[in-house]
């Protein structure tokens, strides 16, 4: 393998018609002709998206005469053969409005470099380059650049970067527009994040809330901090949401309404779920960017990587980003026990979690949770909300077993302090808590892990004295086993749940509901008609399929409770007090 250096060069060629313009140069490439390739998927989300597609035109040159390049597979070309330094130029098409691709508007240029940047082939290790010019054509004003890379050189039409590698240029997003910028430092390690697009946010309570989060994760793992510099970017959009960790940064999308502003003084639920997120992406940096599966040490990045692994690196991070918020003291207990419970409802809406298993859903994460169908929810369980609740259960089960001496903490800064340049193994993280319990947890892991068993939580919130109990919500069709979307007149059937009175009825999704018992029901009014009716009562429901009109008998059955609610127990002895308050604070 080579080790002379990659240069690439990206320009905003046209912004209203979305296109990058990429510039490669390699200055020895291989003689027989050179093979380079796009990644088929980016880190951090587990889905085949095949970014050569959008690859609109692509062209070589050597020695300033064009040369032939030749498409072998979706996602790999070849040229001639050539002994002297090739350039490559090709537009990218960049409108996609996430934090995986490419996106250019005469507003905001992002991209990362999965989506953009082709790699040679032979060239791993290389050391690259790349000059990152500003669009011509945008129509607002001062542009900046804000992305992890280190920054090499400053130029009127652009910056300059570098990377250490291939992968590492592809780990760092790039966002460019006239964005809001703001810092702070922390154990010396300079932190900064941009939000993008109209916002009116408070950001000197926002700096302060981010510092207690990121304080808080970086003595979660005993000060130890894998970066040397860190960025949150962030785009505020109308309702969007997301988030993609990065080893150096995340890339975020929120609602304008979840980002902080000087006339709401109270936590709001839309901010919270903006710091958990910015809680969740951060704490990646140690748990999955660093410390990672071992086969993810060495990646394919044109076809799928499969790992039994993403409960513990996806779930056991969704369990300490909310209870980071109330650790660092920015949540009160009520409101830390509301949004738990609705982490616990969302896992018991699923019948699928009687199907797959924690390490299934994992493995199956590319073709199951990634491409959910309207049958998901019968079919598969998610690895981040009920590997959430395995955290909190083997925590509290490490607990139990140990008097109280041992917890989950323990066992994620075990595993940080050895495993860092192995990765885990599929057991790892069971080898590291039996040793740290002497004890066996083979029938543990076989019940919750690998096995469908409902996880016991009614008894591990019993132990920190915390009621934990299942109702009826009202106005919730769930119970009667289907789901709609009420955004038009009549409701249309979105989703039907197994062994519930709708499936046995011959209900399908799609089916819109046009009356009950001869009254017409609007959407927005079917969950309150449908309360009206009590157990083993049988009703009319008049349906259009296919736009024809067909009428279903059903009898009323309600299915499982599955709304959750936690509350602080009264009457908890002074050992039970004691326990809940070690978990609150950590």
């Amino acid at each position: 393998m080579s080790n002379s250096l990659i240069q690439y060069q990206i320009t905003p060629k046209n912004t209203n018609a979305h296109i990058f313009e990429v510039h490669l140069t390699l200055d020895n490439p291989n003689p027989m002709g050179q093979i380079f390739s796009l990644p088929n998927w980016i880190l951090g989300s587990y889905l085949i998206r095949d970014f050569s597609k959008h690859i609109v035109s692509i062209k070589a040159h050597s020695n300033k005469q064009e040369i032939n390049i030749k498409k072998l597979d979706k996602n790999h070309w070849i040229t001639q053969p050539c002994k002297q330094k090739i350039t490559l130029i090709y537009e990218v098409y960049a409108f996609d409005l996430s934090v995986r691709c490419a996106y250019l508007s005469n507003q905001r240029a992002f991209f990362n470099g999965s989506s953009v940047f082709l790699q040679p082939l032979g060239f791993e290790d290389s050391p690259c380059e790349v000059l990152i010019n500003y669009p011509r054509d945008a129509v607002i004003g001062q542009w900046r650049c804000a992305t992890s890379l280190t920054l090499k050189d400053k130029q009127k039409e652009g910056e300059i970067y570098t990377a250490n590698n291939y992968l590492d240029l592809i780990d760092h997003p790039v966002e460019m527009a006239d964005f809001t910028r703001f810092e702070f430092s922390l154990a010396n390690t300079p932190h900064a994040m941009t939000i993008t697009g109209e916002h009116s946010t408070d950001i000197d309570r926002l700096r302060t809330d981010l510092i207690r989060i990121c304080t808080h994760h970086i003595n979660f793992f005993g000060g130890h901090i894998p970066f040397d510099d860190y960025l949150f970017l962030t785009l505020a959009t109308g309702k969007d949401y997301g988030g993609l960790e990065h080893k150096k940064s995340s890339s975020l999308i929120c609602a304008r309404k979840e980002l902080p502003t000087q006339d709401q003084p109270d936590i709001t639920p839309e901010y919270t779920r903006f710091l958990a997120l910015c809680s969740h992406e951060y704490f990646h940096a140690w748990w999955i960017k660093t410390i990672k599966p071992a086969s993810f040490h060495k990646l394919n990045m044109s076809g799928e990587n499969y790992t039994e692994q993403l409960w513990i690196f996806e779930g056991w991070t969704s369990y300490y980003d909310e209870l980071s918020l109330l650790r660092a003291e920015l949540l009160s207990v009520e409101q830390y026990l509301s949004l738990f419970a609705q982490t616990i409802t969302k896992v018991q809406q699923g019948h699928g979690r009687y199907k797959q298993s924690l390490a299934a859903s994992s493995f199956d994460a590319w073709t199951k949770f990634y491409q959910q169908d309207e049958n998901a929810p019968n079919a598969i369980v998610s690895y981040y909300t009920k590997g959430a609740l395995l955290a909190f259960v083997l925590d509290i089960e490490i607990r139990k077993r140990t008097n109280d001496k041992h917890t989950l903490d323990e066992v994620l800064r075990l595993i940080w302090d050895n495993y860092q340049a192995t990765g885990l193994e599929d057991d790892t993280a069971q080898r590291v808590v039996e040793h740290l319990t002497q004890s066996d947890f083979n029938a543990f892991f076989a019940q919750y892990l690998y096995g469908v068993d409902d996880l016991p939580l009614k008894q591990a919130f019993e132990y920190i004295g915390i009621n934990c109990e299942f109702n009826h919500k009202q106005n919730d069709l769930s119970k009667f086993g289907f789901a709609i979307n009420n955004t038009q007149k009549y409701a249309v059937i979105t989703h039907i749940f197994d062994n519930t009175c709708a499936q046995l009825s011959g209900l399908y999704v799609g089916d819109k509901i046009v009356n009950i018992n001869g009254n017409e029901v609007p959407a927005k009014t079917l969950g309150k008609v449908m309360d009206g009716y009590g157990e083993g009562e049988g009703i009319k429901i008049n349906i259009l399929r296919d736009e024809l009109p067909s009428e279903i008998p059903l009898t009323i059955t309600h299915g499982e409770k599955i709304h959750a609610t936690l509350t602080l127990n009264s009457i908890a002895n002074k050992t039970t007090l004691k326990r809940q308050k070690q978990w609150f604070k950590g």
